[in-house]
């Protein structure tokens, strides 16, 4: 790896204990905070792999302009959940859930169809990823792999992301085991649909700007019309 890799490997992985640190609730932060780090993570993982070899390098960059499009639309979806919330911190928007209820359920019904449709958004975003790596033919056939430490620290930003959209839209404060179960059961399917989507290889529809942007944009005007709990 070039100096440039392992400085883009560096950055994910301290955006990995950051992000943790903050959704766990172990220190206070804001959305944006949150929403930075936990994006960093799988963006930094696909950077570590822009000086790798020819098919490597390619899934990289690809990767990378999905990373691109897809900003906006995690903008947008943790702007309608701090809109519903009526707070920019992290542990705002936590309690807002714990008392006013899930933003899926409770609230002024323009508010919560909003709210799916910001999830519905961060969904599609969660799980858009790139497949690194390829079979390969000629006279050395087989599979060209990303590194062991990049695919894991891929992972983890999957996790990271599906642990974000439950706080966003789910997550109460965790301050009791079965709040924290209840949690956790939030991300498994997230994780599970990411990873599902992986093995399917979707079609590239998911980087596209027009339709993800399109839910978190009008999920978020249909937030601010509708107003918090």
């Amino acid at each position: 790896m070039s100096v440039r890799s392992r400085v883009a490997f560096a950055t994910g992985v301290a955006a990995a204990v950051g992000a943790a640190l903050l959704l766990s609730g172990r220190f206070e932060g804001s959305v944006v905070l949150a929403l930075l780090l936990a994006f960093s993570i799988r963006t930094a993982s696909l950077a570590a792999l822009v000086d790798a070899g020819p098919i490597l390098a390619a899934d990289a960059l690809r990767g990378l302009r999905g990373r691109v499009w897809l900003a906006p639309v995690w903008t947008l979806t943790a702007a309608a959940a701090v809109a519903r919330a009526g707070s920019p911190e992290l542990d705002g928007l936590r309690g807002a859930n714990a008392v006013a209820g899930s933003a899926l359920a409770y609230g002024p019904v323009i508010t919560v169809a909003g709210s799916w449709l910001a999830l519905g958004a961060a969904i599609l975003a969660l799980i858009t990823w790139v497949e690194l790596g390829a079979e390969t033919a000629g006279a050395a056939p087989g599979r060209v792999e990303a590194p062991s430490p990049v695919r894991m620290l891929d992972a983890i930003g999957v996790l990271a992301e599906a642990a974000l959209v439950v706080t966003l839209f789910l997550g109460p404060q965790i301050v009791d085991g079965p709040e924290a179960a209840w949690w956790v059961g939030g991300m498994i399917p997230l994780a599970a649909a990411a990873w599902y989507a992986r093995r399917v290889r979707l079609p590239d529809i998911a980087y596209l700007p027009a339709l993800p942007a399109s839910l978190a944009a009008v999920g978020l005007g249909l937030v601010l019309v509708g107003g918090a709990p």
